[in-house]
């Protein structure tokens, strides 16, 4: 039987770490070699919060589809620092657990996702 989304939800967030808006900030701040990853599709993110500055929209599916040889130049480096961030978190949740099935080594997923980057008084491009 297949899993529910509230299922595979739970799964990704016990096997993937969690990161606060202020300490994703803080991780980008600190090394802008940071990618945030938006796993929401563009339509999604323009009629809601908007997209984090300087995030990478990269939609769930092609993150749990794409052969390795069709990612994008962004995820070339597996051991790249990555932060996931959808509008409310648990598609981020997914995204992460995702690239972490997928070999990439630093990637955690944003509590509260976009929502919570803008309630923790940060910027989003719409």
């Amino acid at each position: 039987m297949e899993k529910s989304f509230s299922e595979r939800v739970a799964e990704a967030k016990a096997e993937v770490a969690a990161v606060s808006p202020e300490a994703a900030k803080e991780r980008r701040d600190s090394d802008p070699n940071t990618l945030f990853i938006d796993p929401r599709d563009a339509a999604g993110i323009r009629s809601s919060t908007g997209i984090i500055p300087g995030a990478f929209n990269y939609p769930l599916g092609k993150l749990s589809e794409s052969l390795d040889a069709d990612l994008p130049e962004e995820l070339a480096s597996r051991s790249r620092p990555i932060i996931t961030a959808c509008q409310a978190g648990p598609m981020g949740a997914l995204a992460a657990h995702a690239l972490k099935k997928r070999g990439f080594t630093n990637v955690c997923f944003m509590d509260g996702g976009t929502q919570g980057w803008l309630n923790a008084g940060y910027p989003t491009d719409k």
